[in-house]
Parts: structure tokens; sequence; C-alpha cells
């Protein structure tokens, strides 16, 4: 059996903070983090995990074909594109990343 980490990609940042998020949720979820307020800890990193879903949701692949003298050439990419469920996302994450940080002070 596979590890199944050995096949994530992180091939943009917002994944990056899903996964690093996810792990500290996680961590602290389950009292591995004693030496860090457990209910800020939780929301930064919940907050985090949301603010990644959404920009992962407003960054989908697209390709775009183009013809230039008779050739045409097709390109791939992760161009940012305005969604309503994206935008909610990040501002839900945004939200507890902001109640994470109000609750440390």
């Amino acid at each position: 059996m596979e590890n199944p980490v050995s096949k994530l990609k992180l091939d943009a940042w917002y994944m990056v903070v899903i996964s690093v998020c996810t792990a500290i949720f996680l961590a602290s979820a389950a009292g591995l983090l004693p030496n860090l307020p457990t209910k800020p800890t939780l929301l930064i990193s919940l907050g985090g995990i949301f603010l990644g879903l959404g920009e992962w949701k407003n960054h989908p692949l697209r390709t775009h074909i183009q013809e230039v003298w008779g050739q045409r050439f097709m390109g791939q990419g992760y161009k940012r594109k305005f969604s309503p469920t994206g935008t909610a996302l990040c501002l839900l994450g945004i939200y507890l990343v902001g109640k994470g940080l109000w609750d440390l002070i």
C-alpha cells in the first residue's frame, strides 16, 4: 500500500494552506499542542482551511486555445475567476482567522 501523502499535489499556495491548517487543526483538536490555546488555534486553522478552499474554488483550471499564423496553441492555467461560493468561503475564512486572532489578544 502506497503512502497517500506521496500523491498529494501541492502546486499552489492555497493547497499548502489547506494542508498545513488541516494538520494544525487535527493536532490541536487531539490535544497534541498543549502550549497553544485551543480555541484560538482551532479558529485560526479552520479559517485557514476555509480561506484555502475559497481560493481553490476561485482558481479553476482554464484552457485557452489561440490560433496564430495558421497554427493552434493551447495553454492551461489556474487564472483567478470570481465565484460567489469561493468568495463566501474566503470571507468566512477571514472572519474565523480574525476571530481567532482577536481571542488571542
